[in-house]
């Protein structure tokens, strides 16, 4: 089992590496089932009655890019079983996907290469062959800069035969429409999957023995990412308390179904649910020295920022009031918002470089953004992903300082809302609404609905923002990206 598991644990960490886009958060499966580091679950109805199985499930993952054409191969293997009733399930199956990629969008396409199962109960066993199974599914993802939402659709049909294959006393057989939605940030994830059956039974001996029925399976995957201060007890201690980050695992499945009553009359309807979650993983954050915060209503959220290193973790004096540069905001969202940095030269690296000449070596980004620059590999992050992007003739800007209206705008491009604004002629309720610049004024307006703002009775949206106003703003999205989001695709649809 323990080898099963550290298999499974390093092909995914593999596969969050790729260069290919990856819906990190997928549900383990080909659809379905939950799991943690150590079991995985289902339910399956084929008998005419819900039969809740769980086992282990190791996935493989290759992938290959040939002639421009990107594809992944998946396969997967189970062995299941339900000890009470004296279930076993044994499956393989090997599924391919292409992918393309127009602009922050990318497409992709499943279909099933082989497939096996077989499925011991009673005495009885069901079993499935590729000739069996026709299953495909296609999906589309959106990347923002931050993050990625996605959602798909799938359709199949699977003949369980009892008996001979070529002249099976029994069959069932199993229509499945299916869909998915979910998202993936830094500070949560989930997705969602609906999968309606239609199951069909047909006894070949006698003629009369046949019946039909329904079910209906959700399954959900979600990840938060949670902060919280821990005081420290003893009062002769160097540091008061500091910021813990737990990451926590959750998997849902809920189920329903509409089946014959197999002894007696009438019908076997009824629901229930199945959970597994994972162990936390706890993380303590550094505990920044700053002294000139304490006592502002801000406190907390700046020294959370600090604990992350989107403020200086070693200065003394933020100078809350100050304004926050184009730069420092960079910075602060890079490390908040765990945006890949470019890695930093070595020695050797430095030296071979200096050999090359200098037509060979790469151009700066920005003309005033040289590699010395204090947030060189902050804003070399955010412009790799285009969240932040220059001011034209080549220029960033690193020190201008940011408006109220431009920090709000990056947070909500980065959500990628801001179509969701209403169209024409509108107002964001604010007193100095005429003031807000027509570029920024669909992303206040969002951001004041999902509360990313404080709804004040004015916005100031052309004065800098303070480094106390930028802590606020960032823990708010932190926190819709940590709630709101995740209630949105995970409880309106459970529920």
């Amino acid at each position: 089992m323990k080898n099963k598991i550290a298999s499974l644990t390093l092909i995914l960490t593999l596969l969050l590496a790729l260069a290919l886009p990856s819906l990190a958060v997928e549900i383990p499966g080909y659809e379905g089932g939950i799991n943690n580091e150590n079991n995985y679950k289902e339910v399956i109805f084929i008998t005419g009655e819900p039969i809740e199985l769980e086992g282990t499930l190791d996935i493989k993952i290759s992938e290959k890019n040939r002639k421009g054409v990107q594809t992944k191969t998946y396969t997967y293997k189970y062995d299941l079983h339900n000890v009470k009733l004296g279930a076993t399930l044994r499956r393989n199956i090997t599924l391919s996907e292409t992918f393309e990629t127009n602009g922050n969008q990318t497409t992709s396409q499943k279909t099933l290469d082989k497939y096996s199962e077989t499925f011991r109960i009673n005495g009885k066993t069901y079993q499935v062959q590729t000739d069996d199974y026709q299953w495909n599914q296609g999906q589309v993802l959106h990347q923002t800069g931050l993050l990625e939402y996605y959602a798909g659709d799938w359709s199949a049909r699977k003949t369980y035969k009892v008996g001979n294959r070529r002249a099976p006393t029994e069959e069932v057989t199993v229509q499945t429409i299916g869909n998915l939605v979910g998202y993936d940030s830094p500070w949560s994830a989930t997705q969602t999957q609906t999968l309606h059956y239609i199951i069909e039974f047909e006894n070949k001996l006698e003629e009369n023995d046949s019946w039909e029925g329904t079910a209906t399976v959700e399954a959900s995957y979600n990840k938060t990412k949670d902060y919280n201060y821990i005081e420290n007890i003893p009062n002769q201690i160097s540091f008061h308390g500091g910021f813990m980050l737990t990451e926590k695992h959750e998997n849902v499945l809920k189920y329903s179904y509409n089946l014959p009553r197999l002894q007696g009359s009438g019908r076997n309807i009824g629901q229930d649910s199945m959970t597994i979650d994972t162990n936390p993983i706890i993380t303590r954050l550094n505990i920044p020295a700053l002294r000139d915060v304490r006592g502002l209503e801000a406190e907390k959220d700046i020294l959370l920022i600090a604990s992350m290193d989107g403020f200086s973790l070693t200065a003394t004096n933020l100078g809350p009031h100050t304004a926050v540069s184009r730069g420092d905001f960079a910075r602060a969202l890079a490390n908040t918002m765990d945006i890949k940095l470019p890695e930093e030269e070595t020695t050797t690296t430095r030296t071979r470089r200096s050999r090359r000449n200098k037509e060979e070596e790469t151009p700066l980004r920005y003309i005033d953004v040289p590699k010395s620059h204090r947030n060189y590999p902050y804003i070399e992050g955010v412009s790799n992903r285009g969240i932040m992007i220059g001011v034209g003739k080549g220029r960033f800007e690193p020190d201008r300082e940011l408006t109220k209206a431009e920090a709000t705008t990056i947070l909500i491009r980065l959500l990628g809302f801001q179509n969701l604004a209403p169209i024409g002629n509108y107002s964001t309720g604010f007193a100095d609404d005429s003031s807000i610049p027509a570029w920024a004024k669909d992303h206040v307006y969002i951001a004041k609905e999902l509360n990313i703002i404080p709804r004040d009775e004015y916005f100031y949206p052309n004065k800098p923002i303070t480094k106390e106003e930028t802590a606020t703003l960032l823990v708010n999205f932190i926190n819709y990206l940590q709630k709101q989001l995740k209630y949105d695709y995970r409880e309106n649809i459970l529920n």
